[in-house]
Formats: C-alpha cells, sequence, structure tokens
C-alpha cells in the first residue's frame, strides 16, 4: 500500500491555490477525476460559484448492492486545494491519498449503502466547496448517513513533546452534568502519534462507531476522541475543515485529523513536503476509515432482511429490546426534560406488559402498536433531546439509530398533532 500512497503523493503535492496556482488546481481535479474512474466508480462533479469564477468538487460514487429501498449514503471527503506557497503534503495531499486508497479498498465489498467520495475545493477558502455542496443537500431536502471527513492525515511522530494542546476560545468553558468545567473535555496527550476523532453532539454516535470500529481493525492505530457541544463554537479549531460544513446544515460529522499545527511545524508551510509525511501512520488511517465505512454500511442483518421481504419498518421494530435499554436510561438520566421522561414512563410500561393491544401473530397488523410505539418515541423524544446522551445510551447498530431518526421524521407527519402535543410538549 505504502507505493501506492506515494504514487498519488508524488502526483498531488504541489502548491494548489486558486489565485496563485490556478492550473496546478485544475491539474488535481483531473488527476482525482482520473483516479476515480480507474477505479470503476460512477464519477462527477458539483459545480458551485466563488471567487469570482466556477469551482468544482468532484464526487465519486459506490452504488448499493441491489435492494429495494434506498438508504442514506455515506460520504468520505477531503479538499484538494492548499494555502499561498505551500506545497500541501499534510494539508491535505495526505488525506486525498488515504480517500483514494480507501475508495480501492471498499470497490469490490457488497454495501448496504452508498458511499460517496468527494473532494472539496476552496477548503481553505472558508469551506467555500463543501458549503456548497451540504447547501446542495439541504435544499434537496437529502439525508446522508454522516461525513467521515479526512483533514491532514499524514504527520505522526513519537518524541515526548510532539504534541500540543489546542487552547479553549475565549471565555468558554464546557457544559458537563449541569455545571461547568474550565477545561479540555478530553485529556490530550503530549505525543504526536495519535489520530483525532472529532464531531459535535448530534454526531456523537458516529464518533462512536468510527472510533469503535478503527480500534477493532486497526489495534495498533492510537486514536483520541471528541465530542463537542453544539457546533464547536467553544472551541474554535474543531469546526477548521469542511465537517463543519455539514454541522452548519444540521448533517452528523466527523473530521479524522492528526491536528494539523499542534503538532505539524509545517503546517501551511513551504517546508510542507512529502518527506516530512509518515507513510506507515497514514495507511493504518486508510484500513480503519475502510473499516469505519464497512460497518456503517453493514449488509449483516438489514440486508438479509429485505431479502426475506421484511420492510424497514419491521426492521425497526425488531430494535424494540434496544429501545426499551435506551428509554430505561433516559430515565435515569437528570439531563432529560421531566414531560419527556413522563412519557417514556408510559413507553417503558407498554413494553413490560406480557401483551400487545395487537397481538404479534396478527400478520402486518400485529407490528402497528409497536410500530407508533417506535414512531412517536424517536419523533417525539429522541429527535428532541441532546443526541450525544442518546448516543451515549443506544446499544443497536448506529446506523439503525439514524435510520430511525429520519423515518420517524418522515411518518410521524401522518400522526394527528394533538396526540404528538399532548405527549411531548410542555402543559
Amino acid at each position: 500500500m505504502d507505493d501506492v500512497l506515494l504514487s498519488h503523493l508524488g502526483a498531488l503535492i504541489a502548491e494548489r491555490h486558486p489565485v496563485t496556482a490556478p492550473a496546478a488546481l485544475r491539474r488535481t481535479e483531473a488527476y482525482l477525476t482520473e483516479q476515480f474512474t480507474r477505479l470503476g466508480l460512477g464519477v462527477s462533479t458539483h459545480p458551485f460559484k466563488a471567487l469570482g469564477g466556477t469551482y468544482r468538487n468532484v464526487i465519486a460514487t459506490i452504488q448499493q448492492s441491489a435492494a429495494p429501498s434506498s438508504p442514506p449514503p455515506l460520504i468520505i471527503a477531503a479538499h484538494y486545494d492548499t494555502v499561498e506557497a505551500s506545497p500541501g503534503a499534510d494539508d491535505n495531499a495526505s488525506a486525498l491519498a488515504v480517500l483514494l486508497e480507501v475508495a480501492r479498498s471498499l470497490r469490490d465489498v457488497p454495501l448496504a449503502r452508498s458511499v460517496r467520495f468527494i473532494a472539496f475545493c476552496l477548503e481553505e477558502e472558508n469551506l467555500l466547496g463543501s458549503l456548497a455542496y451540504a447547501s446542495s443537500l439541504q435544499a434537496a431536502d437529502e439525508e446522508i448517513c454522516g461525513a467521515i471527513v479526512l483533514e491532514c492525515v499524514g504527520y505522526a511522530r513519537s518524541e515526548e513533546g510532539s504534541q500540543q494542546k489546542p487552547p479553549m476560545g475565549k471565555g468558554a468553558s464546557w457544559r458537563a452534568w449541569g455545571g461547568r468545567v474550565e477545561k479540555m473535555p478530553v485529556a490530550v496527550p503530549t505525543v504526536g502519534d495519535f489520530l483525532g476523532i472529532v464531531g459535535n453532539a448530534a454526531s456523537a454516535h458516529l464518533v462512536k462507531a468510527v472510533e469503535a470500529a478503527a480500534n477493532q481493525a486497526v489495534p495498533d492505530l492510537r486514536t483520541i476522541s471528541l465530542v463537542v457541544p453544539g457546533n464547536g463554537e467553544l472551541l474554535p479549531d474543531t469546526r477548521r475543515s469542511d465537517h463543519a460544513a455539514f454541522w452548519h446544515h444540521g448533517y452528523p460529522a466527523v473530521m479524522l485529523t492528526d491536528t494539523a499545527n499542534f503538532r505539524n511545524p509545517h503546517y501551511h508551510q513551504p517546508t510542507d513536503t512529502l518527506d516530512t509525511l509518515n507513510l506507515a501512520f497514514m495507511e493504518k488511517v486508510a484500513r480503519a476509515v475502510a473499516a469505519a465505512a464497512i460497518a456503517l454500511c453493514s449488509t449483516t442483518q438489514s440486508t438479509a432482511q429485505r431479502r426475506k421481504g421484511a420492510s424497514i419498518w419491521k426492521e425497526a421494530v425488531l430494535t424494540v429490546p434496544h429501545l426499551a435499554t435506551l428509554v430505561a436510561n433516559l430515565l435515569a438520566d437528570r439531563r432529560v426534560p421531566a414531560q419527556a421522561k413522563a412519557t417514556l414512563t408510559g413507553v417503558v410500561a407498554y413494553l413490560a406488559m406480557p401483551f400487545d393491544l395487537i397481538p404479534d401473530f396478527i400478520p402486518v397488523l400485529g407490528y402497528l402498536d409497536d410500530l407508533v410505539l417506535v414512531i412517536l418515541v424517536f419523533d417525539g423524544v429522541v429527535n428532541q433531546i441532546d443526541e450525544a446522551i442518546v448516543a451515549e445510551y443506544w446499544k443497536g447498530d448506529p446506523a439503525m439509530l439514524q435510520r430511525l431518526r429520519a423515518m420517524s421524521r418522515r411518518a410521524a407527519r401522518f400522526i394527528p398533532g394533538w396526540i404528538k402535543k399532548k405527549l411531548f410538549k410542555s402543559p
């Protein structure tokens, strides 16, 4: 794999700036298009207007295995522009090389959802490319499973003191269990040999899924995860890449990073060159991302059920045991509002009953009461409380949690408003 990474890096490393090196920026766009095409992926571009011209995000897609329904796609992304006067080896040729390698690894893997590999342009210009793309998703009312954004993933050191801690914003503090903490919510090591996984509260489930897959598939790759409240306003350094564009539009996204200038002295400098990169570290990152994508696009349970003719709704009903565990834990959490707890108490009581209003052995109708329960709970409670709390207690498939969220939002439109208001709104 190192030879493949080296080949990509050799083609990519050069100043790629819209003003000072526009030709190189266009060559990089062409190279990425060519490489994705060689892999047999469907390739398109997403043009957008910026800086007085038209620029393009490059999109390559692995289509899902044949299935009657189309679950939301997973996005894996990296930016391809640089700042002025920097050849951009770590920032961000390292991520582009990993992106191409992950695409190669996944192209023949059966997946239950599509994967979009996106190379964003103009990340260094206030995230213009990713903001344009995320805005287009929102305008089309399109759901995604989540976005994994690669940002500087090629620099790693083993010396003590090689890692610095990012500062908190002026006057910032972190809320935790009703109190305030005036320090970083995670311990930052002093050795820069780990991969950072950064998400916001709405992406906590995605952070957990990526971390678990990476730790299982690549145990020798050290990972440090950070979930920030809101959209990272208290720690502005967590917003410095294209994942923040997805946060802005309400989509779950994580950033994978070597922490850039908090580790790499060559960040945004003319010295950000090939010889400073750690190819072994990049290879581990590529394997971790591929593993995370496979986990998030797993075919093991949902595809098998769909082949038997089970609907996505029946799949949702089969998560009732996880739902029962979730609501029981939420009941004990003082961060959950009292009105939501009152509703959850009724849900737990119903789940504990030895009989249903409509017995499950009755075809189709037997699942109706459980189905309405799933819709009401996810739309009326889970979609309204802190997603980080929900992710903390959800023991099922993180991808299923996302599907349930999306399905419940749509299905709840058909449940009378007075029912939802009585159950979930304060008097």
